[in-house]
């Protein structure tokens, strides 16, 4: 397919405004590749149409490889600058353009426009030259790298007409800005394949990889959805990591109890979520955003292979500890898990320990059973209960143990004040406070839902991504020294700032900067179904020297364009937030604002897709309010 074919498409696409056009158009895409398919199979001759459309929905979000592989192509701005210079296009009248119409891509078709293009030897860019150049990138290192990686950008500029250089651009900085994202792409499966949207969303939350399903899918011969009930390769499997179920809050214990009967209590422990895949001695163990951090963590593998089952996919919580089995800070997980050198040093340093409590696949079969049953499978597996209990005398009674991998402590109770005494217990051994499951849920991937809750003596802190970082003062002046930060909308379109911290700027300002607002706009393209960001203020408290120096350095990797003293980024840098409290505000449309943001860690173990929304932020109000009243 040529690449000519598929932006005429995409542009489309990111023209109309309405979800239920952009599906159409995808529609229509799937419809044609299937055409070709079907004319390839009159002839007698082999068809890739499955393969192109694989390209085609990655492609379409911003993407090369699956979310799953956790690859980037980490092609920063001023590389990009480097490449468009070499093929006549100046950095001077491309940040004049990017002035003028707020749009890296739209800039560099205007301009791409006005070179006279060398007919000669220049060939048409087909889809798959286009992904096979953006997947050699990411593989280029070592001596001379950066000059290759132009070279290659390069020759896909040469070859490219106006259209196609605009989303070359922002392909190559995965940042298609088209208005497409995963569910608009399993909506268009769900008409043209004639299969239930909700089974394509479970399917996607096990597989990670949107071009794998759309692959899958136009690969059978009729039958579609018979096909795609009984396609393994659409199933659970090994070795390719899946997004974990999540909590939501509660106000408190008791409303807990009320809505779930006789729930599971679990320690909620101040540590990193793991999900481990085991078959026979290969072992892989997955950060919470799918990142292989296998060979960090070699003591937790090493305990992992003794595990008495063959094949299995566990998820639990991984907790740094000191000399006396306390938790140590947060950082020091993360410090273990980005180590890529002298790890048997750091093994010695910073002690781990693994606290199992979810079995979601145990010998080629998902485990599709209900809660108490699957937490009764690990009990049998690790040979373990770890119950908490209470005495007749008042005192706890719970299973205290030096091993690497444990099961996370559990109550089953209905009695509030038997809950308590546990929530107590936890806090006191140095735990953020407990966790609270339906005894009959399903495990259900990629969701926060409702039939699992976390309960803990403080307000939650808020995990939200950095939108803009603005240059430092006095101490500051060589470093980025306060970041905007934004949570995720709920569906809604516009960019609203709802924090009073740091300078405001209301819809109307915004607005008026022409390339801000399109580059603030511009997230909601992402792979979430309510992606929006909403602008919930500006913090530079509680980051460190080192701190800045590492955002710094990260910032300019990603940065999408600069401004007066401030650089618009990429939404990939998450930082948990804590604050006095949340206001409400009637300056603002969304109704609050936080009091006093200050950063407590830098999230390098989450992304987009794990921030806080509009919705959270509410929820958190209402507890604070319900506490407060009482």
């Amino acid at each position: 397919m040529l690449y000519k074919d598929y932006c005429e498409i995409i542009e489309k696409i990111e023209k109309t405004t309405k979800r239920l056009e952009k599906t159409d158009y995808f529609v229509e895409l799937i419809k044609k590749l299937d055409e070709e398919k079907e004319k390839s199979r009159l002839s007698n001759s082999p068809s890739n149409s499955a393969e192109i459309l694989a390209i085609l929905c990655k492609l379409s979000i911003g993407r090369v490889f699956a979310e799953y592989e956790n690859k980037e192509l980490g092609i920063g701005y001023n590389l990009l600058v480097e490449a468009f210079k070499s093929v006549g296009i100046s950095e001077k009248d491309m940040y004049a353009k990017i002035k003028e119409t707020g749009d890296l891509g739209h800039s560099v078709e205007l301009l791409k426009s006005e070179i006279k293009q060398v007919t000669l030897f220049q060939t048409k860019l087909t889809v798959e030259e286009v992904y096979n150049s953006l997947k050699k990138l990411s593989a280029i290192e070592g001596a001379s790298s950066q000059k290759k990686k132009i070279r290659t950008i390069s020759n896909l500029l040469i070859s490219a007409n106006a259209l196609e250089t605009r989303y070359l651009a922002r392909l190559i900085l995965e940042d298609m800005r088209i208005g497409m994202n995963i569910s608009t792409i399993l909506s268009a499966f769900s008409i043209y394949f004639e299969i239930p949207k909700p089974d394509l969303e479970k399917t996607y939350a096990v597989t990670n990889d949107i071009g794998k399903i759309g692959e899958r899918l136009l690969s059978y011969d009729g039958n579609y959805y018979e096909n795609f009930k009984k396609d393994k390769e659409l199933h659970l499997n090994l070795f390719r990591p899946i997004k974990p179920m999540l909590a939501q809050l509660t106000p408190s214990i008791n409303d807990a109890i009320i809505e779930m009967g006789v729930p599971q209590f679990e320690t909620k422990y101040d540590g990193a979520r793991v999900q481990i895949h085991k078959d026979g001695e290969d072992v892989k163990i997955y950060s919470r955003r799918l990142e292989d951090i296998t060979n960090s963590i070699p003591e937790i593998v090493d305990e992992v292979k003794k595990i008495d089952c063959n094949q299995l996919i566990v998820e639990g919580e991984c907790v740094a500890i000191d000399e006396n089995g306390k938790p140590r800070p947060f950082q020091d997980i993360l410090r273990r898990f980005r180590r890529k050198y002298d790890i048997e040093k750091m093994t010695s340093e910073i002690k781990l320990r693994v606290f199992l409590f979810d079995v979601i696949y145990m010998n080629g079969e998902s485990i599709s059973d209900s809660l108490h049953l699957r937490r009764e499978k690990l009990e049998k597996i690790l040979n373990k209960k770890n119950n908490f209990d209470i005495d007749e005398n008042g005192q706890v009674i719970v299973p205290q143990t030096d091993d690497v991998i444990n099961l996370s402590t559990k109550l089953v109770t209905d009695d509030a004040k038997k809950a308590q005494k546990f929530f107590d217990w936890c806090l006191s051994i140095g735990h953020e406070g407990v966790m609270i499951k339906n005894q009959d849920a399903l495990y259900t991937a990629g969701s926060r839902v409702k039939t699992m809750y976390k309960f803990k003596p403080t307000l939650d802190n808020l995990d939200v991504v950095v939108t803009r970082a603005i240059f430092g003062r006095g101490k500051r002046k060589d470093w980025y020294g306060s970041y905007e930060i934004a949570v995720r909308g709920n569906g809604v379109n516009e960019i609203n700032e709802i924090n009073e911290i740091g300078g405001i700027r209301g819809i109307e300002e915004i607005g008026e900067l022409g390339e801000s607002s399109s580059s603030l706009s511009s997230f909601a393209d992402s792979d979430l179904e309510n992606s929006n960001l909403y602008v919930i203020g500006h913090v530079g408290s509680g980051l460190t020297e080192e701190n800045l120096e590492e955002l710094t350095r990260k910032v300019n990797e990603i940065k999408e364009a600069d401004l007066d003293g401030e650089v618009i980024v990429e939404p990939k840098i998450v930082f948990e937030v804590s604050y006095e409290e949340i206001q409400a505000s009637e300056k603002y449309e969304i109704g609050y604002a936080l009091r006093f943001p200050r950063v407590i860690n830098i999230r390098y173990d989450k992304g987009i897709d794990d921030i806080n929304t509009v919705e959270d932020v509410k929820r958190i109000y209402a507890i604070q309010k319900n506490r407060k009243n009482k």
